[in-house]
């Protein structure tokens, strides 16, 4: 990846303006997951605009997201930010994850998330959902509410998986469904070759981002942008594409070189 693991980690802190952990605890974690959370984007650009498909190699990771300040999906974010977990000593593994949003199941696995291990308690960490997902970390052996930035979610057992549900009011939403067993990297190689390439794949349709602020979230899925501040939600249209860049360059921080 980098001749210096030292320079990999300095840099990386820099690009999400974090500071080394003191200590490796669920707060630390989750102070590292917000930071990157609001300062790497999810974004699926390199697809739509490029129309290439996204490198999971450590290198091209980094060149892409640290170097040349882009974001990227849940395959990159969430690999890099593994990387970075193990360069600072936080026990940590990669899990396939079946998105369900609500829909009839069963659903194909379609996600890559991360598990953080402290003793015996285990969190679910995620830098690289594009909708409105957990943005932050979720302990899986806590049965009661947890919030993260104004939305609740809970962690329940089903057989040998765990179900993350969102809670809204009154309205639950199951969300993710994964099980607590490591993935290898050629599993999520051959998920990243279909989603970036089948024409039936939601990431080459159209753009995607979306962005954590302290008190809530910004995207823009198509030609609709939504904010979510302090748990209200507002859309509008994006009427045409000249204004779709102007608004990926000032509230989402990217440069396209295809757009020059």
């Amino acid at each position: 990846m980098m001749n210096s693991s030292d320079r990999f980690v300095e840099t990386y802190l820099n690009r999400i303006c974090a500071k080394p952990p003191k200590e490796l605890t669920p707060q630390s974690l989750m102070e590292l997951t917000r930071a990157h959370l609001e300062h790497v984007p999810f974004e699926v650009l390199e697809m739509t605009e490029a129309h290439t498909e996204p490198s999971l190699e450590p290198e091209g990771l980094y060149q892409k997201i640290v170097a040349c300040r882009r974001g990227g999906y849940c395959f990159e974010l969430n690999k890099l930010f593994y990387l970075l977990l193990k360069e600072l000593g936080f026990t940590c593994h990669p899990v396939g994850v079946r998105v369900l949003m609500g829909r009839p199941e069963p659903r194909a696995i379609s996600h890559r998330g991360i598990v953080v291990e402290f003793g015996r308690e285990k969190w679910y960490c995620d830098v690289g959902f594009g909708g409105r997902g957990p943005k932050g970390i979720l302990c899986l052996e806590n049965p009661n509410i947890q919030t993260l930035t104004y939305e609740s979610f809970r962690v329940h057992r089903e057989d040998d998986d765990f179900v993350i549900v969102h809670l809204d009011g009154q309205q639950q939403t199951r969300m993710l469904r994964f099980r607590d067993e490591p993935w290898l990297d050629v599993d999520f190689a051959l998920l990243n070759g279909y989603y970036a390439n089948h024409c039936r794949s939601p990431f080459i349709q159209k753009k995607i981002l979306y962005l954590c602020k302290p008190d809530g979230w910004i995207s823009l899925v198509g030609d609709v942008c939504t904010t979510f501040c302090r748990g209200e939600t507002t859309s509008r249209a994006v009427s045409n594409e000249a204004e779709a860049r102007a608004l990926v360059s000032k509230e989402f921080g990217l440069h396209i070189p295809q757009w020059d």
